[in-house]
């Protein structure tokens, strides 16, 4: 553990080494601390949000129009859990969007990621609950 833990503190300072080695540590380093995102990841977790925020968005819609609607009968409490991670999901998506776009094929940041994975797993995990747009 001991030996894992200085490789750690000395991957910094080999991050400019051209060697395989000094790379392979720097590797070591970003996927320990989790340091960077790849951007077809960001990709796909922007996509994924894309697909659940919008179902979130038409069941709110929907049940705004229609609060008679047995699909609605859990509106209030549905809403309120739907609303808060959208927005953040779309503030993380938007954020990293904007990082990608300024730094064109550069890894990206992992809290703006993980942010962005939390915001989907938060809107998939409601929709499953409460069966919204066939979840199950």
């Amino acid at each position: 553990m001991r030996k894992i833990f200085a490789l750690l503190l000395l991957a910094p300072l080999l991050g400019g080494c051209a060697t395989p080695f000094g790379q392979e540590i720097q590797n070591v380093f970003n996927a320990a601390t989790g340091a960077t995102v790849s951007p077809a990841a960001v990709l796909v977790a922007g996509n994924s949000f894309d697909a659940v925020e919008k179902t979130a968005t038409n069941y709110i819609v929907f049940c705004t129009a229609n609060r008679a609607n047995p699909a609605c009968t859990n509106f209030i409490t549905i809403r309120a859990q739907l609303v808060p991670a959208v927005r953040s999901g779309r503030t993380a998506r938007n954020n990293l969007e904007a990082f990608m776009k300024a730094n064109p094929g550069a890894l990206g940041p992992t809290g703006l990621y993980h942010a962005l994975q939390a915001a989907v797993q938060t809107l998939q995990d409601v929709m499953t609950q409460y069966n919204i747009g066939g979840a199950k």
